[in-house]
């Protein structure tokens, strides 16, 4: 194995480290991505989109210096635009459609020296918790190519997880950065609403819902991309300071409320359940103050109300594309839950949206109040474990899909609906297949839940 592909196993730090250094070439570097990606993606499809030519002049011409300094990513075919690039969100009827340009995220991460190599795989619209889009065909998890590397960030999970590149960017609006992460093995974490930029393509992101960060290794490699890529662009709405972390110094004695729970009762699988348990057991060996929390009950409609809020906002993005080609969605141009989705969302008046759009604060601010009396929240990622691939299939009613989403994964959309930050940390396994815990916090306490989960990382 060259030196560049053993970086390729390694830290973000350590691959621009080595560029820095001259140890090894940005080009080299790129080049072994390219041949992992050759090599390993056949087995598990996370890669649909590679552009080696651009990324090798990229390698060569790029910024000599940079906290990325020369580190090939992938970014996730849903909202990035990267200029050159479709953006094809996972779905026929985005297929051929051009990007407008390079979105403020991805603009960022290269002029901190990252290299652009392609997209990975997404559900269509990013509509579930496993990826298996009928656009690009199913991603598959490294660790068990028989299950679900999970979604919709599932396949820069698995492209990272199985070490073609060292980061790859992602997004979350209802955990489809922690998912991926938990059943992948990495470390996922979805930042507070606003602290990255969303534009200038997007605005609000499904009424605040959507989130965009990235998949990494470490939770340090967490930090240094929110470093480069966190704070304000111009035309921001909700504008918040970019958040510098030189390095993540212990946290302080801190209240952890420990959900081990569903709202409504649906079982927790003991594999999880013990994952939790165990974070726990280590925070209170840590010094921290661990005390049981139970979901308000008004958690138990998360599904509903997320459902409300993603109809509206994916039936006009299908509009908006209509309109650009001149011509409605053919039969076989949307899956069955999601044309479904669109449908809904395309009997909502504007009233109903609005009523949508307010009960999701007012479920945001009841959930904040309930988790106010903690300075950090522990749950398990997700309810089960990694399903076999096929498990959540598209060829139903969007209720009855978002139904089992929300039995297997209850626990991540709160912090979507509430816009504080959420991080998934590995935490043991199930038959070989890794498995998380999430840590989570109050708007605006990323530096927080950061520096609790690297403590934690260490520890463990």
């Amino acid at each position: 194995m060259t030196e560049a592909a053993t970086l390729l196993d390694g830290t973000i730090a350590e691959a621009a480290a080595a560029v820095r250094t001259g140890t090894v070439s940005p080009e080299a570097l790129v080049e072994a991505a390219l041949e992992r990606i050759a090599e390993r993606d056949p087995r598990i499809n996370a890669v649909v989109t590679l552009d080696a030519g651009a990324a090798l002049a990229a390698a060569r011409s790029g910024p000599a210096g940079g906290p990325l300094c020369g580190v090939p990513f992938l970014v996730k075919d849903l909202h990035a635009e990267v200029e050159g690039l479709p953006l094809a969100r996972g779905s026929r009827l985005f297929e051929d459609a051009p990007s407008p340009g390079t979105s403020t995220i991805v603009s960022r991460l290269r002029a901190a020296g990252g290299v652009v190599l392609g997209r990975t795989n997404s559900p269509e619209f990013g509509l579930n918790i496993t990826t298996e889009p009928r656009l690009w065909g199913p991603t598959r998890n490294p660790h068990d190519p028989v299950r679900s590397a999970g979604g919709s960030s599932g396949g820069s999970a698995a492209a990272v997880a199985a070490g073609m590149v060292p980061f790859a960017h992602a997004t979350d609006s209802g955990g489809s950065i922690r998912i991926p992460a938990a059943w992948c093995g990495l470390v996922g974490f979805k930042p507070s609403r606003d602290l990255n930029p969303l534009g200038p393509f997007r605005h609000d992101g499904w009424d605040g819902l959507g989130h965009e960060h990235a998949l990494t290794r470490t939770v340090l490699d967490s930090a240094l991309l929110l470093a480069v890529t966190s704070g304000a662009a111009t035309g921001d709405a909700r504008p918040r300071p970019p958040l510098r972390l030189a390095d993540l110094p212990a946290p302080g004695v801190l209240r952890v409320g420990l959900v081990e729970a569903t709202a409504d009762g649906t079982p927790v699988h003991p594999a999880c359940r013990s994952a939790v348990l165990r974070a726990a057991a280590d925070l209170r060996t840590a010094g921290h103050e661990v005390v049981p929390l139970a979901l308000p009950a008004e958690a138990a409609g998360l599904g509903s109300v997320l459902g409300a809020v993603i109809a509206g906002n994916v039936a006009a993005l299908v509009r908006q594309r209509e309109t650009e080609r001149g011509r409605p969605a053919g039969e076989d141009e949307l899956e069955p839950a999601v044309a479904d989705l669109v449908e809904r969302g395309r009997r909502m008046s504007a009233a109903d949206h609005v009523d949508a759009v307010a009960a999701l604060h007012r479920l945001g601010r009841r959930l904040a109040v309930a988790f106010s009396v903690v300075d950090v929240i522990l749950t398990p990622t997700t309810a089960q474990p990694a399903p076999p691939v096929g498990v959540l299939h598209t060829d139903r009613p969007a209720a009855e899909l978002f139904a089992e989403i929300v039995r297997i994964a209850p626990f991540t959309g709160l912090f979507n609906v509430t816009g504080g930050p959420a991080l998934s940390l590995p935490y043991g396994d199930d038959d070989g297949v890794p498995l998380g815990v999430q840590l989570a916090a109050a708007n605006g306490q990323d530096a927080t839940v950061l520096r609790l989960a690297h403590a934690l990382e260490r520890a463990r």
